[in-house]
C-alpha cells in the first residue's frame, strides 16, 4: 500500500490493518521488536481479532459499490465497514437517518 496524500481521509480498519501488516505487524510480542512501533503492534492485535480479519478488499469495494444507490454519508459507510454490524439494531444507532430501503437491503 502506498500513501499517496496524507491525511486525505478516515480509513477504514482493514486498511489500517493491511498496512500494519505491510509494515511487518504480528501478534507475536517479540515480533514487534522490528520496524514497527509497539503501540502499531497493539493496534494490529486488536485489529486482527475483529471484524477486519475477515475482510477483503473485494468486498470493501462490493459494498461500497453496491450501497451507492443508498446516499450513506462517508462516516456511515465507514462505521458500517467497520463494526459489520449483524442485526438491525447494531446499525440504527448511526444510521437511522438512511431510507429504510437500505435497512432492508442489509437484512
Amino acid at each position: 500500500m502506498k500513501i499517496k496524500q496524507a491525511n486525505a481521509g478516515a480509513l477504514t480498519n482493514f486498511e489500517v490493518l493491511d498496512f500494519l501488516q505491510s509494515r511487518g505487524a504480528t501478534s507475536d510480542p517479540m515480533g514487534c521488536l522490528g520496524s514497527v512501533a509497539p503501540s502499531e503492534c497493539k493496534v494490529f492485535d486488536y485489529l486482527v481479532h475483529g471484524a477486519a480479519c475477515n475482510q477483503t478488499r473485494d468486498a470493501v469495494n462490493e459494498f461500497l459499490k453496491r450501497c451507492e444507490k443508498f446516499r450513506l454519508a462517508k462516516a456511515e459507510k465507514l462505521n458500517i465497514i467497520n463494526l459489520r454490524p449483524s442485526s438491525q439494531a447494531e446499525i440504527y444507532p448511526f444510521a437511522h437517518e438512511t431510507d429504510q430501503s437500505f435497512l432492508k437491503f442489509m437484512w
